[in-house]
């Protein structure tokens, strides 16, 4: 009987969930506060202004309805930062290599290189590391000719509007090749 009792009291303590060692939870005591009011005397910000498009000024308008010819281009720079800068650019040397320069004049005569052609029968691994280029008998020269290299004349002028433009003279084709790579880096 005894056994019984201790079964029975031990069942009834398990089935209580032991309640007696239950905390108390602090969120379940919390109340919800009430929202934040605006103060009546406050007022909203002015965003009307917010979405307006903003006008050009007539500076910049004159500068775009400046033509510029196809073998040139205008940078808002005076002639001497234009000219430091198409150096820069033409430095590069992917383009061509200065082949002289003069200061006073604010020119550059550029020597282009050969541009890859895409009909080439050659893949990218035989051009650069196939023997034909050393080939004896070859003296160093590629096996497309001997034409020399084209050069191209670049001029920094100053433009109407304080700017400056940046001209080319030569190969039609080169030119435009030259002036596309300064407009791609130069902006303009």
């Amino acid at each position: 009987m005894k056994k019984i009792l201790v079964a029975l009291v031990l069942s009834t303590v398990m089935l209580s969930g032991c309640g007696m060692f239950r905390s108390s939870k602090a969120w379940e005591k919390a109340k919800q506060e009430n929202p934040l009011e605006i103060p009546p005397n406050m007022d909203r910000p002015n965003v009307s202004d917010a979405l307006t498009i903003p006008t050009v000024n007539a500076q910049h308008e004159q500068a775009a309805a400046t033509t510029v010819s196809p073998n040139s281009l205008h940078l808002p720079n005076d002639v001497d930062s234009a000219y430091k800068r198409v150096g820069l650019a033409l430095g590069n040397g992917d383009i061509g290599a200065i082949a002289s320069q003069s200061d006073a004049e604010h020119t550059y005569q550029v020597k282009m290189a050969p541009k890859m052609e895409l009909g080439s029968k050659q893949g990218f691994l035989q051009r650069h590391f196939s023997n034909t280029q050393d080939a004896p008998g070859s003296s160093g020269s590629s096996t497309s000719g001997d034409k020399a290299a084209p050069t191209v004349m670049v001029q920094v002028k100053p433009a109407a509007d304080g700017g400056s433009i940046v001209s080319a003279t030569g190969d039609p084709q080169q030119v435009g090749r030259l002036i596309g790579a300064l407009r791609a880096r130069l902006g303009g």
